[in-house]
């Protein structure tokens, strides 16, 4: 299951054989996305279109039920939420709360039933992001709570819900914020879920509508690595963090690809 922005589908299909449940807002858009792909028609029929909007919980229900639907009693192998937005799309503020903190949640608690409870998998979007907003918090409670991996749902949104009301933050900030609690949220998905790998990542700095004009050049399917080895590889822990080079990456910096793999140590 993808829902929206980068594209992973393509690597998916072709080289994973998968068959790919495409979340789209607008399925015309999503029809003519997959179109894009130029894939064989044998690959062209493993890609399904679904109406979904992740920041509407009845779009997001009704999704997942045309997704089991079509599994006719199968598992749903992996959930990745890649539905985003912010700087160049001109959404602030609450609308990006809404799609990358909201987004991811109400997806999974639509698709989770649909996992197989002992070998699913799910792979939430991140940014590098996320850890410069950490980092720019400092050796704080916040920055703490961020890291240690035992948030509850409950204290990440009363913390979101803090951060908003202040009006301190511009909309980088927004963003950053957004994203650190992803990754805090997929620490909590793996306690409460053991049995699902639960992996965030960043894509890199991959050049979409989203960052036009902020000079990233890496294109979607560069963005993939992270993406799919959180998907297909053995992975040594649970909630972990992935940098764009596919290796476990910090809460409280950004790391760079050919940086040191990080050790899992609080740094404070």
């Amino acid at each position: 299951m993808v829902a929206d922005a980068q594209r992973p589908e393509l690597r998916l299909i072709r080289e994973h054989g998968c068959h790919v449940f495409m979340g789209s807002r607008d399925p015309a858009k999503g029809a003519a996305a997959v179109a894009s792909l130029a894939l064989p028609e044998e690959a062209a029929a493993r890609c399904t279109v679904v109406q979904l909007d992740a920041c509407s919980d009845e779009s997001v229900q009704a999704a997942a039920c045309t997704v089991k639907a079509a599994l006719g009693g199968s598992p749903l192998y992996a959930v990745v939420n890649n539905a985003g937005t912010g700087l160049g799309h001109g959404v602030t503020g609450e609308g990006v709360i809404n799609t990358n903190f909201y987004g991811p949640k109400r997806v999974c608690d639509a698709f989770i039933p649909l996992l197989d409870p002992a070998v699913g998998r799910i792979a939430n979007v991140g940014s590098g992001a996320g850890g410069g907003y950490v980092k720019r918090l400092g050796e704080t409670d916040e920055a703490r709570m961020l890291m240690r991996g035992d948030a509850t749902w409950d204290e990440l949104v009363e913390y979101v819900k803090t951060k908003m009301a202040t009006k301190s933050l511009d909309d980088h900030g927004v963003y950053g914020l957004s994203k650190a609690c992803v990754a805090a949220y997929t620490q909590f998905l793996a306690k409460t879920h053991p049995g699902i790998l639960s992996s965030c990542m960043s894509p890199g700095f991959i050049d979409t509508a989203m960052t036009k004009g902020y000079g990233a050049n890496k294109t979607p399917e560069e963005g993939t690595p992270s993406i799919r080895k959180c998907l297909f590889e053995k992975l040594e822990g649970n909630g972990w963090y992935y940098g764009s080079d596919g290796m476990r990456s910090p809460y409280h910096f950004m790391r760079n690809p050919g940086m040191d793999v990080y050790d899992g140590i609080m740094p404070f």
